[in-house]
């Protein structure tokens, strides 16, 4: 059934929920309580949507959003989802090697593990709290169309005569039988800063209008924030990573789509002197943790990939730049930035053996060195001696069953080896080697392979971080502040003057009545007119 228009004593046809007629001002509801002028003035009467159409499913499903109560609730559970991601640590502040679940168990005990599992450790980009955004941003924008579009119509419209029982109705009323010239008090509002209109015998002086979109523009800011928010799960406009690359090594960046890779040119660790100014702890008995760090630095040279765009194809890579990456000091190239985040010198890069003839208890031949990232599957000693490397694993874990070694990790920290040593004419003699041990296989062995030297090498880990959303987020809090200030601090004053028999005088404001009062009386005083009756003063003397 279609709803009908209520239609006003003066003529004048209002939308349906229509409070005051948006000519007269007349209250043409009776289903609305007269009692309650705050309320019908809040939108100057306009008809709201949630308050008038509630039939369809969508209009249940726009009432249930555009409810204050609905937003209030969304906020709070938003807030109490954020703040369970404080308690501890984000998954992307615990060092980029440890296993997180592992990490939150061992440091914060079942706490931790719990926190693990119900997925806290990323919250931020859980599917939950995106919903959450959705639905809060959702709700701030239809509360605002809700109430702010039939705001704007009423007071974009307003007429300038109004009915004496609007006139009645407002906080601030004045009727005098004297007759006063309107062209003078025009002026005098006009040097107030009022906007005045006239027409006839009436006069509307309005100022501060502004104010009353202060919360919409508020929430428009929220919008905006909470848009940038969104945004930050599109990787186009946000990205938060990190890559390790060894010193020498050259990697493509995450995030890139392997457009750009980096070249660790030389990773660069300084401390202070044990005695240095800096060093407040230099006399612990310990020289080890006298050492306090300096400089944490990584040269790199970054290069554009020329393939990028051809599946499979190989980088064919063009040197760009060269810099340097220090703590707080990143790297900067086509809206991405990389930051020091740790290195790790614990890795092996190469180990040197010898062989040992154990007749003689000797060195014989030459030294053989292993690089333990591409090792070499044979090593000649001497013209009759070669060494062979059968098996190895950087990160000995066990020996199988089938005689092959096995790793916990690709890392080189614990590597052991299988190698065969070949004399000509001879049979193949077999040894384990294992850091700090060694073991022969085959018995009554000739030779042996004896440690010798090993270099470590160091690994830097940097942050990736790309982030489009900054000014959108610094425009929308922007925004934000500006409605706050708007709402708060501005006043949205309105005067009627309607003189067609007697002066008759009623003012409405959103806040700060008696600041109204008093400059409206000051105005009253230059015409030897009374000052303004407040309802609320008569409410009180009465009780």
């Amino acid at each position: 059934m279609k709803e009908q228009k209520i239609v006003c004593i003066c003529g004048h046809v209002n939308p349906p929920g229509t409070q005051l007629c948006q000519k007269c001002g007349r209250l043409i509801n009776d289903d609305y309580d007269k009692k309650k002028t705050t309320d019908v003035m809040r939108y100057d009467g306009s008809a709201v949507r949630s308050k008038t159409k509630n039939k369809t499913w969508i209009d249940k499903i726009w009432i249930f959003f555009s409810s204050v109560k609905t937003g209030v609730v969304l906020l709070v559970l938003t807030v109490i989802g954020a703040a369970m991601g404080s308690l501890l640590p984000q998954r992307y502040f615990i060092p980029l090697n440890a296993d997180p679940e592992t990490f939150y168990q061992e440091k914060y005990g079942s706490i931790g593990y719990l926190y693990y599992k119900l997925g806290f450790d990323n919250l931020y980009t859980s599917w939950w709290f995106l919903i959450l955004l959705v639905l809060v941003a959702f709700s701030i924008i239809a509360a605002s169309i809700d109430r702010g579009v039939p705001l704007y119509k009423s007071l974009k419209n307003q007429s300038i005569k109004k009915h004496p029982t609007f006139l009645k109705r407002q906080r601030l009323t004045l009727t005098d039988e004297s007759t006063q010239n309107l062209d003078a008090i025009k002026s005098s509002l006009e040097q107030k800063r009022y906007k005045v209109k006239m027409d006839g015998n009436s006069l509307l002086a309005e100022k501060g209008r502004i104010s009353r979109y202060g919360p919409y523009i508020n929430h428009l800011g929220l919008i905006i924030l909470l848009a940038g928010s969104m945004l930050r799960f599109i990787p186009s406009f946000y990205y938060d990573g990190s890559v390790a690359v060894k010193e020498g090594d050259t990697k493509s960046i995450p995030g890139t789509d392997k457009q750009y890779y980096i070249r660790n040119d030389k990773f660069i660790f300084e401390q202070y002197d044990e005695k240095a100014q800096f060093n407040t702890e230099s006399k612990k008995a310990d020289a080890s943790k006298n050492m306090i760090a300096k400089n944490y630095e990584t040269q790199l040279t970054l290069f554009e990939n020329n393939n990028e765009n051809i599946p499979g194809a190989e980088a064919d890579l063009t040197e760009l730049k060269k810099g340097s990456i220090r703590v707080n000091h990143p790297f900067k190239f086509d809206h991405f930035e990389l930051y020091q985040n740790s290195f790790d010198q614990s890795q092996l890069k190469d180990m040197t053996f010898k062989v040992i003839d154990n007749d003689t208890g000797k060195e014989t031949g030459r030294q053989f060195t292993v690089n333990l990232d591409a090792p070499d599957p044979e090593f000649k000693i001497n013209d009759k001696l070669k060494v062979h490397l059968r098996n190895y694993a950087p990160d000995f874990d066990k020996v199988e069953a089938n005689g092959t070694l096995s790793t916990k990790t690709p890392n080189t920290i614990n590597p052991a080896f299988v190698f065969e040593v070949d004399q000509s004419g001879e049979q193949p003699e077999y040894s384990l080697l294992k850091i700090r041990s060694s073991q022969d296989i085959t018995e009554g062995n000739d030779y042996s392979i004896k440690f010798v030297s090993a270099t470590n090498q160091v690994m830097t880990f940097l942050t990736v971080k790309k982030d489009l959303t900054l000014p959108i987020l610094f425009t929308g809090f922007t925004i934000f502040l500006i409605g706050l200030f708007l709402g708060s601090y501005i006043n949205h004053r309105r005067i009627w003057i309607n003189q067609d028999e007697i002066f008759k005088l009623a003012a409405h404001t959103n806040k700060n009545y008696f600041g109204l009062k008093k400059e409206i009386n000051a105005m009253l005083n230059t015409y030897h007119l009374p000052e303004v009756k407040d309802k609320n003063d008569e409410s009180e003397a009465q009780s």
